[in-house]
């Protein structure tokens, strides 16, 4: 190892773990490191995160690295988007963080369309009022847990307290976490005062908002001990990961769009305005900012159970491909893809819907629910394989024809995430989409973070040319005309199906409530 070569860190703080990415200035991965922890699902449609498990969790992924052997130049951090960390005026967190897959706070979303109305908070915020947000998880504790809300000094995002244990206690956050609170206005760029004045947020609860960019602190000496990085080195303010994904992704310019295929499903196009939806499906998110207004806009749409809906599969359907697979010294993922490619498209008739925990884009609908239709005696593992991985397709599909009706064109995609290594999953994306796919070598919010890190230090002058310097294309995927006009038909199917089941799957709810 070269001590003295530039090696920047990115910190990832995602919604299942953390991972570490450490690269020098040209983009080489040196080493990385990944770690899970735990959500908790205290009642149905509920979920929670521990912040003291993110920070344990960040320290075991950088001690994994060996990062005590190599020189820090900076270090950034990024995290999932809309989770809220409630804190009190002495940095103690008072009650477990809500990440934005949790749906509980279906009446505070109604209470926002009735107090403000949908289409006034959109033309604020240039996002739909949705559970996944923060305003509602924040007034959901508010309603509910008055004697927390109390305490509350300050509501940093998932990002904003990790780097706050590395450096110490800082109550900001930038911009691009900042517009996924449902709070922001996009259209001063400052917290609206007409949002929270509307629903009696008081604003200083609220933190500064900072530039991505900025050199915002160093590591202190306690984060020093117990994660080997120096003493001293500059901490970058960071973004979402919804953001730094498309530093990672390259895809910094004007139509450009990627497709995360990781827990959650994502299609982004980037835009140099912003193109909020009225219909609330779609939501609008910045790229990490440099100056006051930023220049390049995010559309954003996804399916909330991608990688997710595989691993619930995985666990329920293929305990014996699990241990098959350790045996053969191969991931049980890639025995699913083995099974899937023997299959036909159209899994014989088999359709997924993958609802396992209500749905986003296009849908926002939380009492959606996951399915398998079609199913006939004929059916075996392989197709229920193969419909998975189509069933997801379809859903990233469905968000897809919403950025068609924007008026918002792509001619290719860049496929990030987990799920993009599997070459039958991203044959199976383009087909659907009909898009041919560039596979990015490294796609993750962690290298992203890392390149922002590189911006925030001067090692990159600005965001193009960190990525043409250190984003490398791995493979190209050509998508089928043939098969995708197969699919097209199918689409078709799959929508008529959610459309048939939706209110089916609300009776669901309904009715479980009444027999509790």
């Amino acid at each position: 190892m070269n001590r003295d070569e530039d090696c920047l860190v990115g910190i990832d703080v995602g919604t299942g773990g953390c991972k570490v990415t450490i690269i020098n200035s040209d983009g080489k991965i040196i080493n990385s490191a990944n770690e899970e922890y735990p959500t908790y699902y205290p009642r149905p449609g509920w979920a929670e995160q521990n912040p003291n498990d993110w920070y344990n969790t960040v320290k075991k992924a950088l001690i994994k690295t060996n990062i005590k052997n190599i020189r820090v130049d900076a270090v950034c951090v990024d995290g999932q988007v809309h989770t809220p960390v409630f804190l009190n005026e002495n940095w103690e967190i008072l009650r477990p963080s809500i990440p934005w897959i949790d749906q509980r706070s279906t009446e505070q979303v109604e209470l926002l369309k009735k107090v403000i109305s949908q289409r006034k908070i959109i033309e604020v915020t240039f996002n739909p009022p949705a559970n996944s947000f923060t305003l509602p998880q924040i007034l959901w504790v508010k309603n509910n847990q008055p004697e927390i809300w109390r305490k509350v000094y300050k509501i940093l995002l998932a990002k904003d307290y990790i780097r706050g244990m590395l450096t110490e206690p800082l109550w900001c956050t930038d911009h691009s976490d900042a517009i996924a609170t449902l709070m922001f206005d996009g259209n001063t760029f400052k917290w609206s005062k007409f949002i929270c004045e509307s629903v009696e947020i008081p604003m200083e609860k609220l933190p500064e908002i900072v530039f991505s960019s900025k050199i915002i602190g160093h590591i202190n000496k306690k984060a020093s001990s117990e994660t080997g990085i120096p003493e001293g080195t500059p901490v970058i303010c960071g973004g979402s990961d919804c953001s730094v994904e498309n530093l990672a992704a390259g895809t910094i310019a004007s139509g450009g769009c990627f497709v995360k295929l990781a827990t959650s499903g994502v299609i982004s196009i980037t835009t140099d305005k912003p193109t909020p939806d009225f219909q609330g499906r779609t939501v609008t998110y910045c790229l990490p900012t440099f100056q006051q207004s930023p220049e390049l806009w995010l559309t954003k749409s996804g399916t909330a159970s991608c990688a997710s809906a595989i691993r619930w599969f995985k666990e329920v359907f293929c305990k014996e491909e699990v241990d098959i697979a350790k045996r053969m010294g191969k991931t049980v993922y890639e025995l699913i893809d083995d099974m899937a490619e023997k299959i036909t498209i159209g899994s014989e008739g088999l359709f997924f819907h993958p609802y396992l925990i209500g749905e986003l884009s296009p849908y926002f609908d939380p009492h959606l629910k996951g399915s398998f239709y079609g199913i006939t005696l004929r059916h075996r593992k392989e197709h229920f394989c193969r419909a998975v991985l189509e069933g997801i397709a379809f859903s990233i599909r469905d968000s897809l024809q919403i950025f068609e009706e924007l008026g918002l064109s792509v001619n290719n995609i860049r496929l990030i995430g987990g799920g993009a290594n599997s070459h039958l999953w991203g044959q199976i994306i383009c087909d659907v989409l009909g898009k041919d796919g560039l596979k990015p070598a490294v796609g993750d919010a962690s290298f992203g973070s890392a390149l922002l890190a590189g911006i925030g230090i001067k090692v990159f002058k600005d965001m193009s040319e960190a990525v043409n310097k250190c984003v490398k294309i791995e493979r190209i995927i050509r998508a089928d005309a043939k098969r995708h006009k197969n699919y097209e038909k199918l689409f078709k199917i799959y929508k008529r199906i959610h459309d048939n089941l939706a209110d089916i799957a609300k009776m669901i709810d309904e009715t479980l409530r009444e027999i509790e």
